[in-house]
């Protein structure tokens, strides 16, 4: 299942369903029109952390759509086009939004960074014109825990994401604390973190290891492969992590692609459209200006 945030009157945005199809069923607005007595999700978040039984809710919901008229549904406003249909980041703010790189550091983005696939991000530095773009894949969190064991983690992912981690300076090889430190306040701006366009729930994207992202910059493919370490133990790792942290339904954790790897940080200058491609999540794109 692919469940995304319809930009809408509503701050927090409304509750979809990418269909196979092509089409968006709203969660908001499908259960009147289909005549069907079902719990209304207000957000993406509430869906995936009602667990296995609010996502079989929706799969009936979206068995029932399939059935339907589709032109009616279409004049009822309960299903959109996915092409041109404007969408916010799937977890609208993140409680969390936590990379770990390769040495299994961590550091936290800001969830004002947060925005949405197609967005335009303006570079906020008056004397720069350059960022930095790192596409990753991210979980998405399920359900609350601490202190887990790695089945306990493991079973908390509720499904996959994609993220762009931008930022204003590039890391050099060795550096001081400051520098560190000024790295990391260069990631925090608004709209510093992209996400999306869909969570794909865990039992559509079993194996993100072998799944092939395409990563491109106005059009044309800078690289091409897997952005999830092959050898990474999803369980063991987030069983770490919770040790220091505590997770709740909608918190991410992205693991920062190797410099080698077709997940390498991009030069980015205005006017450049930054893309990453995953056929299971679409494509999550970024105008630079």
């Amino acid at each position: 299942m692919k469940l995304l945030t319809i930009d809408s009157r509503e701050v927090t945005g409304r509750p979809g369903v990418l269909l196979d199809s092509g089409d968006i069923l709203d969660l908001a607005a499908a259960p009147s029109s289909l005549s069907e007595a079902q719990w209304i999700p207000h957000s993406v978040v509430s869906v995936i952390a009602s667990g296995r039984n609010g996502l079989e809710r929706i799969q009936r919901l979206v068995a029932v759509a399939e059935r339907s008229d589709r032109q009616r549904l279409l004049q009822d406003g309960a299903l959109l086009p996915y092409s041109g249909t404007a969408l916010l980041a799937p977890v609208r703010r993140p409680g969390l939004v936590l990379i770990v790189d390769s040495n299994e550091s961590s550091y936290i983005k800001s969830p004002n960074a947060a925005v949405g696939p197609g967005a335009t991000v303006t570079i906020p530095w008056p004397d720069a014109d350059v960022l930095w773009g790192t596409p990753m894949l991210a979980c998405v969190i399920g359900r609350s825990f601490f202190k887990a064991t790695e089945e306990e983690a493991a079973d908390a992912i509720a499904g996959y994401t994609l993220l762009i981690d931008l930022c204003g300076l590039k890391p050099a090889a060795e550096e001081s604390s400051t520098a560190w430190r000024k790295h990391l306040d260069s990631k925090q701006f608004p709209g510093a973190c992209p996400i999306g366009p869909t969570i794909v729930t865990r039992d559509e994207f079993r194996d993100p290891s072998g799944a092939t992202a395409s990563v491109q910059i106005n059009d044309v493919e800078v690289g091409s492969g897997p952005l999830w370490p092959g050898d990474e133990n999803v369980g063991r790792l987030l069983s770490g992590l919770s040790q220091r942290y505590g997770f709740r339904p909608g918190d991410l954790i992205a693991l920062e692609p190797s410099a080698d790897s077709v997940g390498a940080s991009r030069k980015l200058r205005p006017g450049d459209r930054f893309s990453v491609t995953y056929p299971e999540v679409i494509e999550l794109d970024v105008t630079i200006e």
